[in-house]
């Protein structure tokens, strides 16, 4: 790790960051940010693993509310456009880089398009994890009978169990309204409840081959009560937003990997984006939703190897330059050595 630290953003915030690899100043130094998941899940250093640490400058950091970041599970000005706004700043604040490179798991491949969509001058590439809009499909598929719970009917069983009956098979919205009551309670155990049973569910459904949970009852308390926040406001986006700004994205790489059987973050979505911008690479691997499932993370390692190969827009308008100016010059004056020449022999 290069350095840590502090950087204090708006509404009384303060964003916990870390910044590891070679100084972004060494030559040949590629710089990128990681966007964790959730929202709510914070970073942790298991993320960089895709990252060759030798040649990238990586910067990671825990989102509003959660990680290390303050105040703890703050709500008040904890929107997708304040996440925006806050990875802007560490990009010229902390870094003070023109560009850079984003990738993003799950919520993060939200938040990234977000910000890419923002600031599209600003992003060299796109690596997406187990894409998802984060919209009424998403949602419906996750947090409404009839979608993963045909999977995992079990599971979900345990998922609405805290619920009055006549929620199970309710709306999404008024489920996840419900949960926001429970995880808003002056109770601890009350709370604790709630968001056993909303986080317990997320991950249960995230693996093909089923794994025990190692969140913290820290942890499990941030990524319910942030997710549920975030999803109950429709995450501050307009319907169909992220998908009608990918034109934004078109001089941009970007890769998608994503699970066949992802149970969280339906495939459909990548379906959708890759007919709005067919130069996106997708790779579909065995495995469901987790980023550190064998395949996905094998994957994502060789994508980022095959992206690091493509030069930065900066490079490619200087490699343009040059090859405006010296080329054209060398064959004009060649073109009037041979006119000189056929002139002669006339």
């Amino acid at each position: 790790m290069v350095r840590s630290g502090f950087l204090d953003v708006s509404g009384g915030h303060s964003i916990y960051y870390e910044v590891h690899g070679p100084p972004h100043t060494t030559s040949g130094t590629r710089v990128a940010v990681v966007l964790h998941g959730g929202p709510g899940g914070g970073f942790t250093q298991k993320m960089l693993r895709i990252y060759d640490l030798t040649k990238w400058t990586v910067l990671l950091f825990d989102q509003r509310g959660c990680g290390k970041s303050k105040p703890f599970l703050e709500l008040q000005h904890n929107t997708t456009w304040d996440l925006v706004a806050d990875i802007e700043a560490l990009r010229s604040q902390v870094l003070g880089v023109d560009q850079w490179f984003v990738s993003g798991g799950s919520w993060g491949t939200t938040l990234a398009l977000a910000y890419a969509q923002t600031h599209p001058t600003r992003v060299t590439g796109l690596l997406l994890r187990g894409l998802c809009f984060c919209d009424d499909v998403a949602m419906r598929w996750l947090y409404q009978a009839g979608g993963a719970s045909e999977v995992y009917p079990e599971k979900w069983s345990k998922f609405v169990a805290v619920l009055p009956s006549r929620l199970h098979t309710a709306p999404w919205q008024k489920i996840a309204r419900q949960f926001h009551k429970g995880l808003r309670s002056r109770h601890t155990a009350t709370q604790m409840r709630y968001a056993h049973a909303w986080w317990d569910w997320e991950s249960a459904v995230s693996f093909l081959v089923p794994r025990p949970d190692d969140a913290t009852e820290k942890e499990t308390l941030a990524l319910a009560t942030i997710e549920n926040h975030y999803f109950i406001n429709d995450c501050w986006l307009k319907k169909g937003e992220l998908l009608r700004g990918l034109y934004k994205l078109r001089h941009i790489p970007i890769t998608i990997v994503h699970g066949r059987y992802d149970m969280v973050c339906p495939i459909s979505a990548v379906h959708e984006f890759k007919r709005v911008l067919p130069h996106t690479m997708v790779v579909i691997t065995l495995a469901g939703h987790a980023g550190s499932e064998v395949p996905t993370l094998a994957a994502q390692k060789t994508a980022l190897r095959t992206m690091a190969k493509v030069p930065t827009l900066a490079a490619q308008k200087t490699a343009l330059r040059t090859m405006a100016k010296v080329p054209l010059q060398k064959t004009v004056k060649r073109t009037r050595r041979v006119t000189r020449r056929k002139t002669m022999k006339k």
